[in-house]
C-alpha cells in the first residue's frame, strides 16, 4: 500500500505541474489588471510544441540532443521522492536530504552543458549564470534543510514532513518557520523566479534560465518547458505541505482520507502559487552581480532556524 501511495503521490504531481503554471501566470495577470490566460492553456502549449519540428544547430552534439532527457528524468525523480500530498510512504534513504540534493544538481548540470552545447554566445552565458547560483543556493539550501532535519530528527524529507503532521500546528511549524522562509528563497532561486530570474523574458541583461533553452525547439523544449513545471510543482508542493501539514495522505489509506489529501495537495499548491505571483508582481528583478546579497540573507535565514531549533531542543 505504501509503494502505491509513493506513486499516487508522483503521479498527482506530474499531473497537476502545467496546471501550476498556469495558475501561477493567471494569478500575475489579474495582479497586473490584465485578464491573463486560461488555466489550462501550459497544456495545450506543450502539445503544440511536441507537434512542431525541432531544429538542431550543426555544430551540437549528442549532449545536445539529450540534456532534455536527463533534465525531465531529474525532474520526474523529484516527483516520486520528495513528498507533497503523501507523507510515511517512502523509506527514509528514498527521500534523503542529499539524495533529494543531487538529483537537482544533476539536473541543473545537463541543463548547462545542453545551453553550452548548442556554441551559442546567449547558451553560454546563460549556463555560466546557471552555475554560479548553483554553487551561491546550496549553502542555503542545505542550512534550511538541516534545521528542519533537527526538528524532525531525521534526513529524510518524509521522516520531516511525517514528524511536522504528528505535532500539532501550533507546536511544530513555529520552530521550523524561519527555516521555510529560507526554503521559500531558495524556491524562487531554483525555478528562476523572481527576484533572482525573470521566466518570461529573453532579454540578454536579465535572463539566465531562458538562456539555455533558446536554442532548443519543437518536443526538447517540449520536455525542458515541462521538466521545469515539475521542478516548480514538487518545491512549492514541499514547501507548503511542511508550512501546512494538515490532510496528508498517511496509512492506513481510507477513500475519503484520499480524497482529501488530493484536494488539500491541490488547495496547498494554489495558495504557493497565490503567494508566488504576489512576490513576482511586488519586487523587481535583482541586478545579477547583488545575487551574493540575495543569497547570503537566504543563508543567514537559514541559520537562524537552525538556532531556533537547537534553542527549542535544549529546553
Amino acid at each position: 500500500m505504501t509503494f502505491f501511495l509513493a506513486i499516487l503521490d508522483g503521479l498527482i504531481v506530474l499531473l497537476l505541474a502545467p496546471l501550476t503554471v498556469g495558475f501561477v501566470r493567471l494569478a500575475k495577470a489579474r495582479f497586473q489588471n490584465r485578464r491573463g490566460a486560461p488555466v489550462y492553456l501550459p497544456y495545450l502549449t506543450l502539445l503544440s510544441l511536441m507537434r512542431k519540428e525541432m531544429t538542431v544547430t550543426k555544430h551540437s552534439s549528442w549532449v545536445f540532443a539529450a540534456a532534455p532527457f536527463f533534465v525531465l528524468a531529474s525532474a520526474i525523480a523529484l516527483a516520486f521522492i520528495v513528498p507533497t500530498a503523501a507523507a510515511g510512504v517512502l523509506p527514509d534513504f528514498a527521500s534523503n536530504l542529499f539524495l533529494v540534493g543531487g538529483i537537482a544538481a544533476f539536473g541543473s548540470v545537463f541543463l548547462a552543458m545542453g545551453g553550452m552545447d548548442a556554441a551559442s554566445t546567449f547558451g553560454n552565458m546563460g549556463a555560466s549564470r546557471e552555475m554560479t547560483l548553483a554553487a551561491f543556493v546550496e549553502p542555503a539550501f542545505y542550512m534550511g534543510f538541516s534545521a528542519l532535519a533537527l526538528v524532525g530528527g531525521t534526513w529524510s524529507l518524509d521522516g520531516i514532513l511525517r514528524h511536522l503532521a504528528s505535532l500539532p500546528w501550533s507546536a511544530g511549524v513555529p520552530a521550523a518557520s524561519i527555516a521555510l522562509v529560507a526554503l521559500v528563497f531558495v524556491t524562487l532561486a531554483e525555478n528562476a523566479r523572481y527576484p533572482v530570474d525573470n521566466p518570461a523574458t529573453h532579454l540578454e541583461l536579465t535572463m539566465v534560465h531562458e538562456a539555455m533553452l533558446l536554442e532548443y525547439s519543437g518536443p526538447s523544449l517540449a520536455l525542458l518547458e515541462y521538466a521545469s513545471a515539475v521542478k516548480l510543482t514538487v518545491m512549492l508542493g514541499l514547501v507548503a505541505s511542511l508550512s501546512l501539514p494538515f490532510f496528508l495522505i498517511q496509512p492506513p489509506v481510507t477513500a475519503l482520507g484520499l480524497v482529501l489529501g488530493v484536494l488539500a495537495l491541490i488547495a496547498k499548491l494554489a495558495l504557493a502559487a497565490f503567494v508566488l505571483a504576489f512576490i513576482e508582481s511586488t519586487f523587481v528583478k535583482m541586478r545579477f552581480y547583488r545575487m551574493q546579497e540575495y543569497f547570503s540573507l537566504a543563508f543567514i535565514v537559514a541559520l537562524a532556524g537552525l538556532l531556533l531549533a537547537l534553542i527549542s531542543m535544549t529546553r
